[in-house]
């Protein structure tokens, strides 16, 4: 009941904060009058500013189509990302990009970074957040684009151009071909894709040569959030029905960190089980490009499965009706090899996140069995 009340109280006082935030930041001295017909023509687009603090690599992963579309049709115009954590790796080595921006969440390190992107003069900025805090409303007024476009921005005076998700059960990609479009992009393709260094990928080929003429299957138990872990009893089940196929080899992929839980597992389902350290997501990244068959709980692996069309059983808890929940069509694989298997939590209560392990163990060996 306490904490129920906290969160209350905690929802009521960020709503006065971001209205004050939106008080003090929302505004703009210059507005640029929009000229019409083909945006990046027309109003001479020359930077683009894609502001990604959120840090998430699997959204990271799914814009790399844009950084691609908008260079195809515009090779000359400069793309800027701003981004933090481990999303950075995602596009360090994407040639569709033209600088990075590191961005770290308190006031003064906002404030520096946001005079420095100024200085570089961008024409237009793109913000992808459904909710503003105030650190992001200051960063965005004072990098001075001269025009700003954002999602559901109608009510705000800093943003020059709204766009707004496409209604019923559309995927992430629909949104982004809406923004591209607006720009005067057209014939757009949905794809991702990610780079690698030569270090990279020798690092993984020679994993692999050691399994030459195996199978490999990369599962990832573990997800950002702990109710969309895999427990390790799943992990078990799972893992014993992967190797049932003596030409299977087992990977598992995680933070370092989570190595360690999953020794005694390991060690139970024997030799062609294994845990190899990879540096980044980059070097995951390469490995998964090179699976027979991913595994995953985790949204951010689904996508990079999706970059190279691998085989996947991805595990998704199912939508919540009631609240016209969309998630496993907004954030799905959407690829043919790709197939979705649903944890049914229904005893849920409200506020809280679903446990991922009520799914059908025998519904997803037969999945696995396909491959």
């Amino acid at each position: 009941m306490l904490r129920k009340l906290n969160r209350v109280f905690q929802d009521y006082m960020r709503e006065k904060r971001l209205k004050i935030g939106k008080y003090i930041w929302d505004r703009k001295m210059e507005k640029e009058e929009i000229k019409s017909g083909n945006f990046i023509e027309k109003n001479n687009i020359k930077k683009i500013l894609f502001m990604r603090y959120d840090g998430k690599i699997g959204d990271m992963v799914i814009n790399t189509l844009m950084f691609r579309e908008i260079k195809k049709r515009y090779p000359d115009i400069e793309i800027g990302v701003l981004t933090k954590g481990g999303a950075r790796a995602v596009i360090e080595n994407n040639p569709n990009v033209d600088k990075i921006y590191e961005y770290k969440k308190d006031r003064k390190n906002t404030k520096e970074l946001a005079l420095k992107i100024a200085e570089e003069k961008y024409d237009l900025l793109i913000d992808f957040s459904e909710m503003l805090r105030i650190n992001q409303m200051m960063l965005i007024n004072l990098c001075k684009a001269r025009f700003n476009m954002g999602l559901n921005k109608e009510n705000w005076n800093m943003f020059d151009i709204s766009y707004t998700k496409p209604i019923g059960h559309i995927h992430i990609t629909e949104l982004y071909k809406n923004v591209l479009e607006k720009l005067g992009i057209g014939d757009i393709d949905i794809n991702y894709e990610l780079f690698f260094t030569e270090q990279q990928k020798s690092k993984v080929d020679k994993l692999l040569e050691e399994l030459s003429h195996k199978k490999i299957v990369v599962f990832n138990p573990f997800a950002a959030s702990k109710h969309r872990d895999i427990n390790l009893e799943n992990i078990v089940k799972i893992g014993k029905i992967i190797l049932e196929d003596k030409d299977n080899r087992l990977i598992f992929i995680g933070e370092k960190r989570r190595k360690r839980e999953l020794e005694k597992i390991i060690k139970e389902l024997g030799n062609n089980a294994f845990f190899p350290e990879c540096k980044d997501i980059m070097e995951t990244s390469y490995l998964i490009s090179k699976a027979d068959l991913v595994i995953t709980p985790d949204t951010s692996i689904v996508h990079i499965a999706a970059a190279f069309k691998r085989k996947l059983v991805a595990i998704y808890r199912l939508d919540n009706k009631r609240e016209n929940e969309t998630n496993r069509y907004l954030w799905g694989p959407n690829y043919e090899e790709a197939v979705q298997i649903f944890s049914r939590d229904f005893k849920v209560k409200d506020g809280e996140e679903p446990n991922i392990n009520k799914f059908d163990i025998k519904e997803l060996k037969k999945e696995i069995k396909k491959y």
